[in-house]
């Protein structure tokens, strides 16, 4: 059918429009029917673009732990995350609004998530292996929310295979809306479906599905690069609104800014939120008042050059009621202002 700009759906015309551009509906078919879908290279990049953020992982490997060649035994039985990885190398900036994963990702959490980290994954021979669980890490719920909270994109940059130690996923899962109890995830740890794919490949998934892995019955390791999206009004596992730099907005497109959550008005202080650093915001960061705000191209790669800057530190013990009145009527009197104007619109 004919994707129009329907009001009732907001961005998502615009966006599934893009993902059409992309040839991944098939891959939105996945999501929704089985929970995950298996990306392939040549919809994420050209061919061997992996081999680029292999390369930088490997020298933070080398920074942290020492080189691959030199101390390979150091990830026998090992399964491990290199946590925080963004600012060691433009590279991981890059693939976070990389527009097959992140288009993927806006579907399922809406056009307005945040990066919550960015993870590499090495794991070597042994039997290390993740447990079975779904992404929703909440001990006090026992029924999880209908849509997805978190979204996963890992690109593989090695080959995956069972014998790889690959991820493995329980298709259909994500029905259940719940978390994997101590049993079903011993039941299910050798009857997960493991994924079989190249390096360059990715792997998409909500919240909600059942995953784990195999152990790695080969030499060498495994290597992948996570990250991960969120909803907006949840909290990051990486900081990176706090430590998000000028220079990175800047070579960086205008999404970025809304990935790093750099216009979120949370937390609070005693001045509330700061209504005008959200009003202000560029399009497409996740804020603002203008119809614009909603969506960016998936392919505007454009870098912000200064259009976007960082969270700016506030004092949150500060209260200024003079400045706080001045700021609520500037806000709603905008509000105010452009509710006339569409009304008149309408009725013109």
């Amino acid at each position: 059918m004919q994707i129009e700009e329907w009001e009732s759906a907001g961005a998502l015309p615009l966006l599934y429009r893009e993902l059409q551009q992309l040839e991944l509906e098939s891959n939105i078919a996945e999501l929704e029917a089985f929970g995950y879908t298996i990306v392939p290279p040549e919809k994420i990049g050209p061919a061997g673009y992996h081999l680029e953020i292999k390369e930088a992982l490997d020298e933070v490997v080398g920074r942290r732990f020492g080189t691959l060649d030199i101390d390979a035994a150091r990830w026998d039985d090992v399964n491990d995350n290199m946590r925080f990885l963004i600012w060691e190398d433009p590279i991981f900036e890059k693939m976070t609004y990389n527009p097959a994963g992140l288009g993927l990702a806006q579907y399922l959490l809406g056009c307005n998530c945040i990066l919550s980290l960015v993870n590499g994954w090495v794991k070597g021979p042994g039997d290390a292996r993740t447990g079975i669980h779904g992404d929703y890490l909440d001990p006090t719920s026992d029924a999880l929310p209908g849509w997805n909270v978190n979204a996963n994109v890992h690109f593989f940059l090695t080959d995956y295979s069972k014998e790889d130690g690959a991820i493995s996923f329980l298709p259909g899962s994500h029905r259940w809306r719940r978390q994997a109890s101590p049993p079903e995830a011993k039941y299910w740890a050798d009857r997960a479906h493991p994924v079989t794919a190249p390096a360059g490949s990715a792997v998409v998934w909500g919240n909600h599905t059942w995953h784990g892995s195999y152990p790695r019955t080969k030499p060498g390791v495994r290597m992948a690069l996570q990250c991960e999206y969120m909803r907006p009004r949840f909290q990051p596992q990486e900081p990176f609104r706090e430590t998000v730099t000028q220079e990175a907005l800047d070579r960086n497109p205008v999404r970025f800014a809304g990935l790093m959550d750099a216009y979120g008005p949370f937390p609070f202080g005693k001045n509330d939120r700061q209504r005008d650093r959200g009003a202000d915001a560029p399009g497409a960061t996740g804020h603002g008042d203008t119809p614009a705000y909603k969506y960016l191209s998936l392919f505007d790669t454009e870098p912000a050059d200064g259009r976007t800057t960082p969270r700016p530190q506030y004092d949150y013990f500060k209260h200024d009621g003079q400045m706080s009145f001045e700021r609520h009527r500037k806000y709603f009197g905008r509000i105010k202002a452009e509710n006339e104007a569409r009304r008149a619109e309408r009725e013109g």
